[in-house]
C-alpha cells in the first residue's frame, strides 16, 4: 500500500516539479534538516523605517494569488502574504505565522503546525487554524504550481490556533514548502478565499504590507503600503513598497545606475557591469547546467546503455576551461547535480570525472565503440546552454563522440523535444532543490526529465528511503542518491551559476547564501 500511495503521489508531483525547476529564478536549496520547531520573529527592520523602496524586476506577475501564482511572482506576493514559516537569507527556518512546528509519529507522514496567536489580517480578520485548512485546501483546488505537492493530503484544524496535515505518502518537506520561497506558505484571509477570483488583482494577507490597487497598474508596477493590522509594525521597514516591471535586464541595470531604483533581481549578462557601476551584488548558487544522457537504455542511442560511455563523456568535459570561457566570474565547475551546500552536495564528488581525455576513450574502447559515434542532442538558447553545446562538440570529438546539436531558439519547441523523447540528449540548466522534490522531476521513472522512463531499484530505493528519514540520516541519503546519479552518469553537469541581486548602497540587507539563494524583499532595509 505505501508503494502504491508512493507511486501515485509522484505522478501527481510531475507537472509541480516540472514547471518548479524550469521557472529558474526561482528554485532553491538548502541542506537544513526539515524538521524544525521554533520561536521567535520571521522579519525585523533593525529600528530604521525608509520613504519608498523602489525594486525592479523583468517578470510580470500572472497573478498576485498565492495559491495559483508561480515561484518567479514570488516578490509580488511575499509582501502581503506572511508565509507560516520563513525562511531567512542564511537559510535558517524561523516562525512567521506558525509560532512552532514539527512531524510527529515516524516517516514524514503528520506535520504539526501551532499558529501565533493575536493575528490578524490586512481586513482584520483573525487567523485561526480552520483559515489555514481552508486555505490549504484552496491551494490543492486551485491546482496551481505547487498544488500537486499537497495532492492527497488532509488538513485538520485541531484546535483553534493547531493544524495537523496527514500526507498521502512521506513527505519530508513540508517546512521548507510552507515558506515564501514556493508561494503557497502565504495564507489568504477568510474574505479572500470567498471571493477568490478578486486575488488576481488584490491582496488579503497577513504580511507587513498590502497592495494599494489605487497606486498600482497591472503590468507596470505595484504599490504596496504597511498594513495596519500586522502582528509585528515594529519590523516593518518602509512607508512604501514599488514593483516595477521593466521586461529588458539591460534596462534593469540602469534603472539602478540613474537612481531610478534601489534593488533589482539581475542577470549574468549584467553582473559584471553591476560591480563596475559599484552596485551592491549579491548571487549564491542555484542551478547547474549541463547534458541530461535521457537514453539510458539505449533506445535512441545505444551506446548510452552502457554506463562506461556515460563515464566517458564526464571524462571527455573540461569543466574547468569552460566554466573560465563562458561564465567567467559566474560559475564554477562542477560534477554533481547540485549546488555547492545544496541538498546531497559532497565536494569530494567534484573530482569525480577530471578531465582526461585518454580514459575517457580507453572507457569508450572498452564498450566497443573505440572508433567514436555519433549523438544527437537538443539545445535551448537560454543560459548560454547552446553555446556551452559548442564548447561540449568541439571537446568531446577529442575522444571520438560527434555530437550533432539541434539549436532551438523557440523554448516551446525545444520543450517539446527535449520532455517528449525525440533526442537522446539534451541541454538543461537545473534549479537545486531539495531531493524528495527532485526526484520526481529529475530523476524517476515519471519524472520529466527521464523522458525516456529509464528506471534503477537500487535509485529507487535510496529515494524511499530518503523520504521517510530526517536529520543527519536525511542528509547522508541525500548525498547517497546524488552520488548514485553522478557514479552512473546519468548527466553531464558542467557548471554552477547563481541569480544575481542589484541594489545601491542606500539600501541594506541585500543577502543570499547557499541555503536561501532567493533575495527576500521584506529583509531589505535602509542603509545604517
Amino acid at each position: 500500500m505505501v508503494r502504491s500511495l508512493m507511486t501515485t503521489r509522484r505522478q501527481a508531483l510531475i507537472g509541480a516539479a516540472t514547471a518548479l525547476v524550469l521557472g529558474l529564478a526561482a528554485c532553491s536549496s538548502s541542506a537544513k534538516p526539515p524538521t524544525q520547531s521554533a520561536t521567535g520573529t520571521g522579519t525585523g527592520s533593525g529600528g530604521r523605517v525608509g520613504g519608498t523602496l523602489t525594486v525592479v524586476t523583468d517578470v510580470s506577475p500572472q497573478t498576485l494569488d498565492p495559491a495559483k501564482a508561480v515561484q518567479n511572482d514570488a516578490w509580488f506576493t511575499e509582501l502581503a502574504y506572511e508565509p507560516l514559516i520563513v525562511r531567512h537569507a542564511d537559510g535558517t527556518l524561523v516562525p512567521g505565522l506558525a509560532s512552532s512546528w514539527s512531524y510527529t509519529g515516524t516517516g514524514n507522514s503528520t506535520f504539526v503546525l501551532h499558529l501565533r496567536s493575536g493575528v490578524k489580517f490586512s481586513d482584520g480578520s483573525a487567523l485561526t487554524a480552520q483559515n489555514v485548512v481552508d486555505d490549504l485546501k484552496y491551494v490543492v483546488a486551485s491546482k496551481g504550481q505547487m498544488a500537486p505537492f499537497l495532492a492527497g493530503d488532509t488538513f485538520t484544524a485541531t484546535d483553534p490556533l493547531t493544524v495537523t496535515i496527514k500526507a498521502a505518502a512521506p513527505d519530508p518537506n513540508f517546512p521548507q514548502l510552507l515558506t515564501q520561497d514556493y508561494v503557497v506558505g502565504g495564507m489568504i484571509s477568510k474574505a479572500g478565499l470567498a471571493a477568490p477570483t478578486g486575488l488576481g488583482t488584490r491582496t488579503a494577507g497577513a504580511g507587513p504590507y498590502m497592495l494599494d490597487a489605487g497606486q498600482s497598474v497591472t503590468g507596470d508596477h505595484y504599490t504596496y503600503v504597511p498594513n495596519p493590522d500586522y502582528y509585528d509594525a515594529t519590523s516593518v521597514s518602509w512607508h512604501k513598497v514599488v514593483i516595477k516591471v521593466v521586461p529588458d535586464v539591460q534596462s534593469v541595470l540602469s534603472t539602478l545606475q540613474t537612481g531610478q531604483a534601489d534593488v533589482a533581481q539581475g542577470d549574468p549578462q549584467t553582473q559584471n557591469a553591476a560591480k563596475q557601476a559599484g552596485l551592491t551584488v549579491a548571487s549564491s548558487p542555484l542551478l547547474w547546467s549541463g547534458v541530461v544522457l535521457a537514453d539510458r537504455d539505449g533506445k535512441l542511442a545505444k551506446p548510452l546503455a552502457d554506463v562506461r560511455v556515460r563515464q566517458a563523456l564526464n571524462y571527455g568535459t573540461d569543466r574547468t576551461s569552460i566554466a573560465d570561457a563562458l561564465f567567467k566570474g559566474l560559475g564554477e565547475p562542477t560534477d554533481q547535480m547540485t549546488v555547492p551546500n545544496g541538498y546531497g552536495y559532497d565536494a569530494q564528488l567534484n573530482s569525480t570525472y577530471p578531465y582526461d581525455v585518454n580514459k575517457a576513450k580507453q572507457l569508450l574502447g572498452a564498450a566497443g565503440y573505440g572508433s567514436g559515434f555519433q549523438l544527437k542532442i537538443v539545445t535551448p538558447d537560454y543560459q548560454q546552454l547552446n553555446i556551452l553545446a559548442q564548447a561540449l562538440k568541439q571537446q568531446w570529438q577529442k575522444i571520438g563522440v560527434d555530437l550533432q546539436i539541434t539549436d532551438d531558439s523557440d523554448a516551446n519547441k525545444y520543450a517539446a523535444a527535449a520532455f517528449g523523447g525525440s533526442f537522446p540528449a539534451f541541454m538543461t540548466s537545473f534549479g537545486a532543490i531539495p531531493v524528495w522534490m527532485e526526484g520526481p522531476s529529475l530523476f524517476m521513472p515519471t519524472a520529466a526529465f527521464n523522458p525516456l522512463h529509464a528506471a534503477d531499484a537500487a535509485l529507487t530505493k535510496l529515494y524511499d528511503q530518503e523520504a521517510v528519514s530526517s536529520g543527519a540520516a536525511q542528509a547522508a541519503l541525500d548525498q547517497q542518491v546524488e552520488g548514485y546519479l553522478v557514479h552512473q552518469a546519468w548527466f553531464v553537469p558542467v557548471v554552477t551559476t547563481g541569480l544575481p541581486y542589484y541594489a545601491r548602497k542606500s539600501v541594506g540587507g541585500i543577502s543570499t547564501s547557499a541555503t536561501e539563494p532567493l533575495l527576500d524583499l521584506y529583509e531589505v532595509q535602509p542603509a545604517g
